[in-house]
């Protein structure tokens, strides 16, 4: 019987203990908000990859295909699919998709935050997508990256998806 007890006790004690380390998704958009910017600041990554007219970085495991026109590519990471979006004609401190993030967004956004430096302006923004969902979205100047995500590993996408955006450079 008391070989029960202990049983009950270090399994009641394990899940404790992972529902007290699992975060909230606005403690994890907070978190890549401050990774996104962390990313922002930095030098970007050295191109590994080509299609189409453009080149960027993809870290490990992430891989690139051409989507309906030469503006729109998709990217994925085992099952996370994201969408890529560069417009060659906006400059890099076009706030164009903020603003239409702002006046067109009809899902609430959990958190946001812009970033800006040497002529470029970008933003990340986590938004409440309909059944447990939620859109994330990385622009720097044309290029936008985004992509729907249930509630797991927000920071770490969000931070990876700035690391992309960060290096999308267009070849003629």
């Amino acid at each position: 019987m008391s070989r029960k007890w202990i049983h009950a006790f270090l399994l009641t004690s394990i899940v404790v203990i992972l529902s007290a380390c699992s975060q909230t998704v606005e403690e994890q958009a907070q978190a890549g908000m401050q990774n996104a910017e962390t990313m922002f600041s930095s030098e970007p990554n050295e191109a590994n990859k080509t299609i189409g007219h453009i080149e960027l970085y993809l870290p490990k495991g992430y891989s690139i295909e051409k989507g309906i026109d030469e503006l729109n590519y998709t990217i994925l990471n085992g099952k996370d699919s994201y969408i890529l979006f560069v417009n060659q004609n906006e400059p890099e401190d076009s706030r164009l998709q903020y603003d239409l993030l702002k006046q067109e967004n009809k899902n609430e956004i959990v958190e946001e935050k812009t970033f800006e430096s040497d002529g470029q302006f970008g933003f990340s923004a986590v938004t409440k997508f309909p059944e447990e969902k939620y859109e994330l979205i990385v622009n720097l100047g044309g290029v936008k990256l985004s992509t729907i995500s249930e509630d797991k590993k927000i920071d770490d996408k969000i931070q990876e998806m700035m690391e992309i955006v960060k290096t999308v450079k267009v070849v003629n």
